[in-house]
């Protein structure tokens, strides 16, 4: 083997589509003899001209470009969640710079908490006022025309389950930065105050990269990041959120996942220092409202979401997790009871069919079948059934028509909600729904 760059090698053969989804850098494309090694389209290409020729495939949509230097497979980027693309975009960011420090939305993902919505940006921190904002990434497709990207899309559906793919799904997620707390700072257009550096920088998580499901686990190479201790995660992003998304996190919280144990009293120990530290009254009052409304039984993002918009549409609170005898003598657990009407509220998300399959070891359609025969099961028994799912969430009016025809009545009291509103009218954002 000659080690000049001009030299051309045997192709080696391309990876099966069963292979896990990983990352690839630039820097990594290198082989021995100076050439590199890199995913072309259905092939490997031995290039020597490592900068043009990335481009060159980036445009023809056989690469992805993350950030500069960093690139995935088109398909492992198409195939992965939503939530998970999140967690990608913040490898990328974190592979060049290691000592990276994550805040905030990114923070929270990393601690394990599942959102209401996947972040549109990767949220760490910076010392500089000037370096504050949104910091676009480069588009994942380069300069692909719209012909390029619409046979990319196209060339993905047909080759794995025949979904559509849409084009938002090839949007780019970049970096917004955030000064360190004020109460951090000695001065307000300076970093980490002298006397705050070292406490926080021992409060730091220094922890592997959390890589999403049925990813290759060397993308990140063994990484280890910087991650902001969740007491200060949740101090200083709930009461920035709106409140059916504080919510969906107060409600892990107080369930105990993701680490944040409430006390039997009813107190996060891990958050109150820090809220005392970073929050303005505020964001005090916002937090102890959508703590006041959260509740462990609610057992997904999507039940939460749910029972934010029952609150707002005036209905009556429901019972959480109601266990209901049978006739065939066996026991369920309902998402959403009103014991006065007699009404079962149901929730519907992909997720909870493939939860409960992968619980009982039974196939999505066994799951759907048995959910069928347990609402049979509650049927009997006199009560009603109503079921929504995330298009009805997301679809106020039509929420309502289905709550008010099972009779559920109105409950006549405000919720901590209204704090929220109030703020958002103040604001100019988006009001309460009508």
């Amino acid at each position: 083997m000659t080690n000049q760059r001009t030299s051309r090698q045997t192709p080696r053969p391309c990876p099966t589509q069963s292979s896990p989804p990983r990352l690839l850098r630039a820097k990594d494309l290198w082989d021995s003899s100076g050439s590199t090694t890199i995913l072309g389209a259905g092939q490997w290409l031995e290039v020597d001209d490592i900068g043009r020729r990335l481009s060159a495939l980036v445009d023809a949509g056989a690469l992805l470009r993350l950030r500069r230097g960093i690139y995935i497979n088109p398909a492992s980027w198409l195939q992965t969640a939503p939530w998970d693309r999140h967690l990608i975009a913040a490898a990328a960011v974190a592979l060049p710079v290691p000592h990276t420090h994550f805040c905030r939305t990114t923070a929270l993902a990393m601690h394990g908490f599942n959102l209401l919505r996947p972040p549109d940006a990767v949220t760490v921190r910076t010392a500089r006022n000037d370096a504050t904002g949104l910091h676009p990434a480069p588009p994942l497709t380069g300069r692909a025309s719209a012909a390029a990207v619409e046979r990319l899309l196209r060339a993905q559906s047909e080759a794995h389950d025949g979904g559509p793919r849409s084009r938002a799904a090839l949007s780019s997620i970049g970096t917004r930065h955030h000064q360190y707390p004020r109460a951090f700072r000695d001065q307000l257009r300076g970093g980490l105050g002298q006397r705050w550096t070292q406490a926080y920088e021992s409060a730091l998580i220094h922890q592997e990269f959390p890589v999403p499901e049925g990813f290759d686990p060397s993308i990140t190479a063994g990484m280890r990041i910087r991650l902001e201790p969740l007491g200060l995660v949740l101090a200083d992003t709930v009461p920035r959120m709106s409140f059916a998304e504080a919510v969906a996190v107060l409600d892990a919280c107080r369930a105990g996942r993701f680490g944040a144990p409430a006390e039997p009293g009813g107190t996060l120990p891990a958050v109150e220092p820090w809220l005392r530290l970073v929050a303005s009254a505020r964001g005090r009052t916002r937090w102890a409202a959508a703590w006041e409304f959260a509740d462990a039984g609610a057992e997904s993002v999507g039940e939460s979401w749910a029972r934010v918009r029952i609150a707002e549409l005036g209905f009556a609170a429901p019972e959480l997790q109601r266990s209901i005898l049978l006739p065939d003598g066996s026991t369920c657990r309902t998402d959403f009871y009103w014991e006065g009407p007699g009404v079962v509220g149901e929730f519907d998300g992909l997720k909870k069919y493939l939860r409960s399959g992968m619980l009982s070891g039974s196939s999505p359609g066994q799951v759907v079948v048995a959910e069928k025969h347990r609402e049979d099961g509650l049927r009997a028994l006199g009560l009603k059934v109503v079921r929504f799912t995330w298009a009805d969430l997301t679809d106020p009016i039509r929420l309502q028509r289905l709550l008010s025809a099972t009779g559920i009545p109105l409950s006549g009291r405000s919720t901590g909600a209204d704090v929220f509103y109030r703020d958002n009218r103040r604001a100019g954002r988006s009001r309460k729904p009508r």
